[in-house]
């Protein structure tokens, strides 16, 4: 079994309260990002999580940057974030924080079209402070796991190891006033037993049953995901759990709720009990096993009826967070310029097929993909519209690009600040959808020019030429 690692993933937690909001300022240096944005983001919530940016300055011509977050109620974990590069830190109310935000990793190949995360190195001492003290936690780990790991191969006593380790903690950490990082160190651990497959009930015992929900934490969350992960899905499927479907139907969330009870975790705390179900309806929506709109009603009987704000909270947040890009349905409107500056709307390319590639003119990837597109589009421009949206950083590097390659004669669009790419969802660079002529997607995502979509578009053809023979 490989080493079970401590990940200093991104979350929001709740620790101790803090009465009113206060500002932090975080100062830095980004050396490598002069005159770039540097954003902080948080989370609306650990089941969606939807990042909402909280606060955005400018790197200096020098490389340094000033950042001013007003209203910090708790400590909590946040994201800064520079291109694609990605780094955590934990933040309290009243704070000041000096952080390095490192250079790009030259020694290795990162893809510039996803997210890298990077270590921020903090320039202060203070071995209170949360960021510190979880850095030092890992180095704690790291020396147990040294020890430890042979045990974790041969499953010899983990759960007697992991107690102890976490008995070690408390006493290590015992003069630590600081809530968060003591749930941190519980559900962290949780979470390693939880890989390292302990007992399900015993789990249960220890981290959930009669504990409170901490809706904020995100290693409780991680923790609670895993050991709920598509639980409400597959109950639906047994015996006992067979009247769920029923009841989603039905739109009753009383009945739903008592069905999951059964379960004695979720039998004495409602909040647990609804946390499940919420979590297991936004894995049912996309699971093709139940009627999404099903799903949706159940959500608004959440957000209308659960006495347990933060439920609300977070049902509401899930239906909002549901992808319009999916197959079926129609296709996000946008109305932005093309390579000479004439404004075009997607219901331009209604009435026949549309497919449609989110490129950078820089990517080799996205390069070698629109030469075999080329091809396709003399094979089927008369049927398909051919569409391709430029996430270029400026519309000159557009139009330099199509200067350089006049074989390129379908359409091209300039996407100036990546609105249209965030409506679409899109991740990776090259990317590419494929529409009905009703505008409705008919792949989401759609395969490359040079991974099969010829045999798609055939396969279109022939059906509509069949039907039309008839």
């Amino acid at each position: 079994m490989q080493k079970i690692k401590v990940f200093f993933r991104t979350f929001c937690i709740l620790s101790s309260c803090i009465a009113g909001a206060q500002n932090v300022t975080i100062l830095g240096k980004a050396p490598s990002y002069n005159g770039r944005e540097i954003s902080a983001y948080s989370y609306k919530d650990l089941i969606t999580y939807t990042p909402i940016k909280i606060a955005s300055c400018q790197v200096n011509d020098s490389g340094r940057f000033f950042m001013d977050i007003p209203g910090i109620k708790n400590t909590q974990y946040l994201y800064l974030s520079i291109n694609n590069q990605r780094g955590s830190i934990y933040i309290s109310p009243g704070g000041k924080y000096r952080v390095l935000f490192p250079s790009p990793d030259t020694t290795q190949y990162e893809n510039p079209f996803t997210t890298h995360l990077v270590d921020l190195i903090f320039l202060f001492n203070d071995t209170t402070d949360i960021n510190n003290l979880i850095i030092d936690f890992g180095q704690q780990y790291d020396k147990f796991w040294e020890k430890s790991y042979i045990f974790f191969q041969r499953k010899q006593g983990v759960p007697k190891l992991l107690d102890s380790f976490y008995i070690a903690m408390q006493h290590r950490y015992a003069n630590i006033n600081n809530d968060y990082f003591k749930g941190y160190i519980q559900y962290n651990i949780a979470e390693i037993g939880n890989n390292a497959m302990e007992g399900q009930k015993t789990l249960g015992e220890k981290y959930l049953k009669n504990k409170p929900v901490l809706y904020h934490s995100y290693e409780y969350m991680q923790f609670f995901g895993d050991y709920f992960n598509d639980y409400v899905g597959q109950f639906a499927l047994t015996p006992k759990g067979a009247d769920i479907n029923k009841y989603l139907q039905a739109g009753d969330f009383n009945g739903i709720k008592e069905v999951l009870k059964i379960n004695e975790l979720l039998k004495a705390n409602d909040s647990l009990c609804e946390l499940v179900l919420l979590k297991g309806l936004s894995e049912m929506y996309y699971s093709g096993n139940f009627r999404k709109e099903d799903v949706k009603l159940m959500l608004n009987q959440f957000a209308l009826q659960s006495k347990i704000e933060e439920s609300k909270i977070i049902a509401s947040d899930i239906l909002a967070s549901f992808s319009t890009v999916i197959k079926g349905t129609i296709s996000p409107d946008f109305a932005i310029n093309d390579s000479k500056g004439m404004v075009n709307s997607i219901l331009d390319f209604r009435g026949k097929y549309l497919y449609l590639c989110f490129f950078k003119s820089t990517s080799g990837e996205c390069l070698s993909e629109l030469d075999v597109l080329a091809a396709l589009n003399k094979k089927y421009g008369k049927k398909v519209n051919f569409v391709c949206i430029s996430e270029d950083d400026k519309m000159s590097d557009l139009q330099n690009f199509l200067n350089k390659n006049k074989t390129f004669t379908w359409t091209f669009l300039f996407d100036e600040g990546n609105k249209v790419l965030a409506k679409y969802d899109v991740k990776t660079l090259p990317e590419f959808f494929l529409l009905n002529p009703q505008g409705k997607f008919v792949l989401s995502p759609a395969d490359s020019p040079s991974h099969g979509i010829e045999i798609t578009f055939d396969k279109l053809f022939e059906e509509k030429k069949k039907n039309n023979d008839q």
